[in-house]
């Protein structure tokens, strides 16, 4: 974003939100229209949610333009957000879909931002899916603002912004990119809207693809896959995410980074190659995978939720170069 940012006082905007993109959005919003009011999830149901901001600093100096809930669609909620008589409103990452009296409520548009270019990759989950079937390589993606309709990810685009989903990239990263990339299109399109000078452009329903929501069990991986799609799973699903996660004989471990080791390994699947071994190059847990693939586990979490280095892990449980981390 630059300087350039145009205040369109006379466009009423209202945000609904409760994650990082939400508290960025927020502060565009209020430098560049008449921001009226903020709706977030009440601290209580925001433990459950991944990426849960409260946005407790805005909060403190802006408490009237504020209104807390358990469900968008209540009476009391649809009711305090249309006494703030919004021309706009904005939703950032709210997991509860709109019912038509809250589509019913602004004067113009109730705007989704979806981080996909639609109609390809309707639906929920999209980074992390993209992250899993990337296959290691780069991914041309995108991110679209569209007009919310009953139908989740149907409407018009308002906006598209191309992004690249890299080899490099775990999911907090590709976040990263979605929320740059959709304040870019705000920036964009609000002023167009405040001038009437906005484009439509309705979807093509015969291209749409897509995703269905996860549950943290669908972050089980096996040694027995490629390396790729092991790597893939862990930096699709690690932080702020639930993360990916292997059954081994030390109970359940949550895998939060790691990378692949180059060279031959032999042994059976499972076995400890190497802890933390400087004259082989080794900075964490090796582990032979598949056709005597390595990984490396650099950080980890036990059963019990504590987080560790993984080879200070492998220690304290007792495991030693050659033993199996799955079977006795």
């Amino acid at each position: 974003m630059g300087n350039e940012n145009v205040r369109v006082s006379n466009l009423r905007t209202l945000v609904v939100g409760c994650t990082p993109l939400a508290r960025k959005v927020v502060s565009l919003l209020d430098e560049i229209s008449d921001l009226v009011g903020v709706v977030n999830l009440k601290p209580s149901l925001g433990t459950t949610k991944s990426n849960y901001d409260c946005m407790a600093d805005f909060y403190k100096e802006n408490p009237y333009n504020v209104f807390w809930t358990e469900n968008i669609n209540d009476k009391k909620t649809t009711k305090w957000m249309s006494s703030r008589y919004p021309d706009v409103i904005i939703q950032c990452g709210w997991s509860q879909i709109f019912k038509k009296e809250i589509l019913k409520i602004p004067k113009k548009y109730c705007i989704g931002i979806h981080p996909s270019p639609l109609p390809a990759g309707r639906g929920a989950a999209i980074m992390n899916w993209k992250i899993i079937e990337s296959n290691q390589t780069s991914v041309d993606w995108g991110n679209s603002l569209f007009i919310m309709e009953e139908k989740t990810d149907t409407g018009a685009v308002l906006d598209f912004e191309p992004l690249v989903i890299e080899e490099r990239d775990d999911i907090r990263t590709a976040y990263l990119k979605v929320d740059s990339t959709a304040l870019t299109m705000l920036e964009r399109t609000i002023p167009k809207i405040a001038k009437n000078i906005e484009t439509i452009t309705p979807q093509d329903n015969s291209k749409a693809t897509r995703y269905y929501k996860r549950t943290p069990e669908d972050g089980k991986i096996s040694l027995e896959w490629p390396i790729k799609k092991i790597c893939d799973f862990v930096r699709a699903l690690t932080h702020p995410y639930p993360g990916a996660f292997l059954e081994t004989k030390h109970g359940r471990i949550i895998i939060w980074e790691l990378r692949r080791r180059y060279g031959f390994f032999s042994g059976k699947v499972g076995n400890v190659a190497s802890i933390k071994n400087p004259q082989n190059s080794c900075r964490g847990l090796s582990i032979i995978i598949n056709d005597k693939d390595c990984i490396e586990i650099t950080r980890l979490s036990d059963e019990n939720g504590n987080e560790f280095w993984a080879d200070e892990w492998a220690r304290m449980v007792g495991l030693k170069n050659g033993d199996n981390l799955i079977n006795d």
